[in-house]
C-alpha cells in the first residue's frame, strides 16, 4: 500500500499566471488539491505512471504523458493533469513529483514504489524552486 495525491497549490497561488481558460476550480480547486492523499494497493510491477494512470482514470481526471521512446529522457513525462499542462503557468511551469519527500531527476516511469512510500505529484510554476525541489542542471531545457 502506498499513498498518493496531486498537488496543484502553485498554479492557485500564481492564477495570474495561469492560462485564462484555466483559472476555474474545475481545473484548479482553491485548495489547490487536485487529488487529495489516497492509499492505493500496489500490484507487481507498479511504477508511479502506472499508478497514476490508475488514479487518475479512477476520479475522473485526465492525464497526458509522453512515453519514454518519445524524448531523450528514456521515461515517461508527466505532460497534463486535469488540463493543467506544462507552460500552463508560464515557460517555467509543470509537473514534478517527490517519494517520501525526495524529489528525483528521472521520469515517472522509472520509479518502482515500495510499501509505505507517499507519492507526491506536485505543479511547479518556477521549475521546482517554489516546491523546494528546482531541476537538476543536466535536465533543465
Amino acid at each position: 500500500m502506498v499513498t498518493i495525491s496531486i498537488n496543484a497549490k502553485t498554479a492557485r497561488d500564481n492564477w495570474e499566471k495561469l492560462d485564462k481558460g484555466l483559472q476555474q476550480a474545475e481545473y484548479v480547486p482553491e485548495n489547490g488539491m487536485i487529488l487529495e492523499k489516497q492509499e492505493v494497493v500496489l500490484r507487481p510491477n507498479d511504477n508511479v505512471l502506472e499508478l497514476l494512470k490508475r488514479v487518475t482514470r479512477h476520479n475522473k481526471n485526465p492525464f497526458d504523458f509522453q512515453g519514454s521512446t518519445d524524448n531523450s529522457f528514456g521515461s515517461a513525462y508527466i505532460k497534463g493533469i486535469n488540463h493543467l499542462y506544462e507552460f500552463s503557468a508560464g515557460s517555467l511551469s509543470g509537473w514534478m513529483y517527490k517519494i517520501n519527500d525526495e524529489f528525483f531527476n528521472y521520469g515517472v516511469s522509472k520509479y518502482y514504489p515500495k510499501d509505505n512510500d507517499e507519492i507526491e505529484i506536485i505543479y511547479t510554476t518556477d521549475l521546482g524552486r517554489d516546491i523546494g525541489g528546482e531541476m537538476p542542471n543536466d535536465i533543465k531545457k
